[in-house]
């Protein structure tokens, strides 16, 4: 079987005879391939997909990675490569590693510990992941710390290979878990609901709106419950109603 992959290794080197001509049709069914793996392939199960798709020819494979890399649509990551937009538009799943990379990078290659949680949540990083990678990392000279540890520094490497990456990571950033509320920022966020609702709503009312504000039936049921018995808050049992103190109210 032809190495297929030998022209997705040449694709970052200069060309050194003519590319061949590959109509785009050739293109995107290149792309729809992989997309259908995940938009990115390594040598290894490249060499065992493509033939079985009709891409069996080294010299156009190469010919369509060149293109796809000169077009931006394509990078060489990993020794992998990773096919942006077309059939693999919003489907590329970058890894923490890939997404703390990308914020690096578009950073100057350097990221302060007072700059890491914006940074970081914008492409959809938790820091706990960074600091399960960090030895990793640091063990590879991917990246380096300053004497005072306060800032990390991306090998110069990476950082152009990652380098305009994030903006498009922003929208496939994964949702990151909020911390959950302690008892007090939820009885606070709760009151500031309730002034929004005139301090006063039913327990239908309640089902509907809670959740939709954030609150779960869960969480609140303690909370509500110790307004209740510290006079913050009155439940008139035959309005099936729940009223917040007049004083908190309108603090």
């Amino acid at each position: 079987m032809r190495n297929v992959m030998f022209g997705l290794a040449l694709a970052t080197l200069p060309a050194l005879v003519q590319a061949q001509t590959v109509s785009s049709d050739r293109i995107e069914a290149f792309v729809a391939v992989m997309a259908e793996n995940g938009c990115r392939m390594s040598p290894h199960r490249a060499n065992v997909i493509m033939p079985e798709a009709g891409f069996d020819d080294m010299a156009e494979t190469k010919a369509i990675t060149e293109r796809l890399v000169e077009e931006e649509r394509a990078r060489i990551m990993d020794g992998q490569l990773v096919v942006f937009g077309g059939a693999c538009g919003g489907k590329l799943d970058y890894s923490g590693r890939e997404r703390f990379f990308a914020a690096l990078a578009d950073n100057n290659c350097v990221m302060t510990t007072e700059q890491a949680p914006t940074l970081l949540g914008r492409v959809g990083v938790e820091m706990a992941e960074v600091r399960l990678l960090m030895e990793k990392m640091l063990r590879m000279s991917e990246v380096r710390l300053s004497e005072d540890e306060k800032a990390v520094y991306l090998e110069q490497g990476l950082c152009d290979t990652f380098k305009g990456l994030s903006a498009g990571m922003v929208n496939s950033a994964p949702t990151l878990k909020a911390a959950p509320r302690s008892a007090g920022q939820l009885r606070q966020d709760f009151l500031a609901f309730m002034v929004t609702e005139g301090c006063s709503m039913t327990r239908g009312e309640a089902d509907n709106k809670l959740p939709a504000a954030g609150f779960s039936v869960k969480e609140m049921r303690p909370v509500i419950g110790k307004m209740l018995a510290e006079g913050e808050a009155v439940m008139d049992t035959d309005a099936d109603t729940l009223t917040i103190n007049k004083e908190l109210c309108a603090q």
